[in-house]
């Protein structure tokens, strides 16, 4: 959506609650003045907040796509993407377990893809492991992740391992400020994925005590990346 329909569309559902700039801008706590250049269209001069509170106010929704070259921001994402996954199952074998790439379920109306399924058949410990590049929306991130949990003995069970005795969540997320502030701010949501940073590493090596879930934020760079290759997509 371009910013002149953006200020339109705060205009009309403005004027459709019979609420003057002002009325808007206080509920919204930015100034009137805000509220007149974003309903102009002119945003570049509104901050990112700025724009949420007002749009917020008027029960709208903004969610930002980026677009850079065409489709080629998702071919790059998913390059970036299948390069973490390949690294962490190459670590992960070398480590002692049995990993499965982009394992696809469909169970009692339950549908999605595991990046990678991982079980080890000494501990008898399964992870699921989700991978990200970017992290964007936080609940389009936890709520697949629960119901994954919620089938991971039953695909283990389709592949005959042993019933697990624990099923723990693991995200890898690519290293970045950005990540990491927003998973910061959004700290309460991600209390299950207790372990990280070298005590989530130390515990892959040699699974021990049970844990609620891992968080491990993985470098991206080419060094990192180059010797595992990419992984075939199932």
């Amino acid at each position: 959506m371009q910013d002149v329909q953006i200020g339109r569309v705060v205009w009309a559902l403005r004027s459709r609650r019979g609420w003057r700039q002002l009325d808007l801008a206080r509920r919204a706590g930015i100034s009137r003045a805000t509220v007149s250049v974003i309903e102009r269209g002119h945003l570049e001069s509104v901050s990112l907040p700025a724009l949420r509170r007002c749009l917020g106010a008027l029960d709208v929704r903004l969610q930002l796509v980026p677009r850079w070259r065409g489709a080629d921001l998702d071919r790059l994402l998913d390059d970036q993407h299948s390069r973490l996954q390949a690294l962490w199952a190459h670590r992960l074998e070398r480590w002692g377990w049995t990993v499965l790439p982009e394992v696809s379920f469909n169970r009692y109306g339950d549908r999605g893809r595991i990046d990678l399924l991982a079980w080890h058949p000494a501990r008898r410990v399964l992870l699921v492991i989700e991978i990200k590049t970017q992290i964007v929306d936080i609940q389009g991130l936890l709520g697949p992740l629960d119901v994954k949990l919620r089938v991971a003995a039953g695909i283990a069970r389709e592949r005959g391992w042993d019933p697990p005795l624990a099923v723990v969540p693991v995200l890898v997320v690519a290293e970045s400020s950005t990540n990491r502030r927003r998973i910061a701010s959004r700290a309460p949501l991600f209390r299950q994925l207790a372990v990280r940073g070298r005590a989530a590493i130390s515990w892959l090596r040699r699974p021990g005590d049970p844990v609620t879930g891992l968080l491990v934020f993985s470098d991206l760079s080419p060094a990192s990346t180059s010797s595992a290759g990419r992984l075939p997509v199932r």
